[in-house]
């Protein structure tokens, strides 16, 4: 489902973060997670004024749009949905030239310019070249340059998601140095358990814009992954890859 951003705003928080929080307190909000998420994926990032910023799998923007505003880089986006693309670029209206974010509707495939830090935040699931990626990625960056990855990893074949060392490898086998942060399985499995209770709250509203097959297909979805996650099935893991 090519989710409708009418119908984001139903379940997701106010900057429409497709990808999991981090909840630092048991109280915090949906929004209060999805921002900690981005700071630390930013922080983690290292990036300075003027860097170039490359966002892959930008989603709406949320990511990008700190970037450039609370570090000033220079942010490119990308997304393959038309519905984000739109989204995102409506955003940077009003904003000075300079510090616009490029948003594209590209795929990483496609994209060859040279940039100084990277982010992906639980897009790199959805790929279905993960072999190609990383040294992918490595040839996009200069030597110290900085790459932040959160993605859900599997210790066996399951929707395509792989495991933690094979990334890890991967990424050594790249020209990368890798570190690797804790089991977050508990916060993506918070993040979706607050999804479904968004969309159980306004479920005359989903069902309006997608259907009642679709609606139910999606809770069912989250609620599945919830339970994957923490049952063991699936984990999640935030990569940090620093070129060599």
């Amino acid at each position: 489902m090519m989710i409708k951003t009418e119908y984001a705003r139903l379940y997701m928080d106010s900057q429409l973060n497709h990808s999991s929080g981090y909840f630092g307190e048991d109280d915090a909000s949906l929004d209060g997670a999805q921002l900690s998420k981005n700071l630390e994926v930013l922080r983690k990032c290292r990036i300075r004024p003027s860097d170039r910023v490359l966002d892959i799998g930008c989603g709406w923007g949320a990511a990008a749009r700190l970037a450039a505003e609370e570090y000033r880089g220079r942010v490119i986006g990308l997304t393959l949905s038309p519905e984000q693309h739109a989204h995102a670029c409506r955003s940077q209206e009003g904003v000075p030239e300079d510090r616009r974010i490029d948003f594209r509707l590209q795929s990483w495939e496609d994209f060859t310019e040279p940039v100084d830090r990277i982010i992906c935040v639980n897009a790199f699931e959805t790929f279905k070249d993960k072999e190609s990626f990383l040294p992918h990625c490595r040839r996009l960056l200069p030597d110290d340059g900085v790459m932040v990855m959160l993605t859900v990893t599997a210790d066996r074949p399951m929707f395509r998601v792989i495991s933690r060392d094979r990334i890890v490898e991967r990424g050594e086998r790249a020209g990368f140095d890798v570190e690797v942060s804790a089991s977050l399985a508990p916060d993506y499995a918070r993040t979706l358990d607050h999804f479904v209770a968004n969309l159980e709250r306004n479920r005359e509203a989903a069902v309006a814009i997608a259907g009642v097959t679709e609606y139910e297909k999606q809770v069912t979805h989250y609620r599945e992954c919830a339970g994957f996650l923490r049952n063991g099935l699936n984990d999640m893991f935030e990569f940090t890859f620093t070129s060599r």
